[in-house]
């Protein structure tokens, strides 16, 4: 099913609880967390693999690292069927074969606490990644062949990561979290994990603040729902329109939905090709957008 279970005794699986039962996920052991971190894998098939490289020579596959949203979890993209979509996309030779990675948060919006005490960024920059990569060498290995994505609070932190560490040539950011400092606008129960993970004045949190960082150099895959309950969908249109430069992919799709999943589910999935694509996007400073489904 594209979830593979890993034998190599560094990784653990076990099951993750949940409402809807179980959904197997992988323990990754960080030391910098002190803990098991539980995550969810796309392999590819190497059937799909294999085909791929055969009628693309020298193409890159890509290592998609994938954050979730402030209520979801890696659980979901298995739950959603996105992964399932995935391998037989892949299969079928319509989408290019890439390794995907959803994680567990934590809540700690993917930063470091600003007191120290729970180094997520660090985790996710100097364990996972390097880790993982080591233990699928075909996929990843440099910026240009690497993909962040993420929704909610995820696509902001994938927003982020494009800019603060030149480690990721894309960023698919869907409904993107669009804070502004003090952070008086958030829900009240959001704002202590919010004030844990971001300095709360506008000059400490500009390095954070994807209307001025802007995604930094990395291709752009933004979308939103039109019917956002948190009005992100003329926010993300405004945001597009703000990342072009000359020479610059940045790609919107607005369609029908909310701030859920019955929206998060279609969107990646018509962002999938372009995800997982080897190489650039090609067509820069473009943006494309999705029509709203017909009532």
């Amino acid at each position: 099913m594209g979830v593979r279970d890993w034998t190599m005794g560094f990784l653990t699986s076990f099951a993750c609880s949940s409402l809807w039962g179980q959904v197997p996920l992988e323990g990754f052991p960080s030391n910098l967390l002190a803990r098991q971190v539980p995550i969810a894998i796309h392999q590819p098939e190497r059937t799909a693999v294999e085909a791929w490289k055969k009628a693309h020579p020298g193409d890159r596959l890509r290592f998609v690292l994938f954050l979730p949203g402030y209520f979801d979890g890696p659980e979901d993209l298995i739950r959603q069927g996105i992964f399932e979509e995935l391998r037989q996309r892949e299969a079928k030779g319509t989408v290019a074969p890439a390794l995907w990675v959803a994680v567990t948060h934590y809540r700690a919006w993917y930063m470091d606490a600003l007191d120290g005490s729970f180094p997520y960024r660090r985790f996710l920059l100097e364990e996972l990644l390097p880790e993982l990569e080591r233990r699928f060498p075909e996929f990843g290995g440099r910026a240009e062949a690497r993909t962040v994505a993420g929704l909610s609070m995820g696509g902001l932190a994938a927003l982020n990561l494009a800019a603060g560490t030149h480690l990721f040539g894309r960023c698919a950011a869907i409904s993107p979290a669009l804070l502004e400092p003090p952070f008086k606008k958030v829900g009240f129960f959001l704002r202590p994990g919010i004030r844990r993970a971001f300095p709360s004045d506008k000059a400490g949190f500009a390095p954070w603040n994807p209307w001025k960082h802007r995604g930094g150099e990395a291709e752009l895959l933004l979308g939103s729902g039109l019917q956002d309950k948190y009005g992100l969908g003329k926010a993300t249109e405004k945001l597009a329109e703000a990342c072009q430069r000359p020479g610059r992919v940045v790609r919107l799709r607005l369609r029908t939905g909310g701030h859920d999943w019955t929206y998060f589910t279609p969107a990646f999935l018509e962002f999938a090709e372009e995800i997982n694509q080897p190489g650039r996007l090609g067509g820069g400073g473009t943006i494309t957008q999705t029509p709203p489904a017909k009532q």
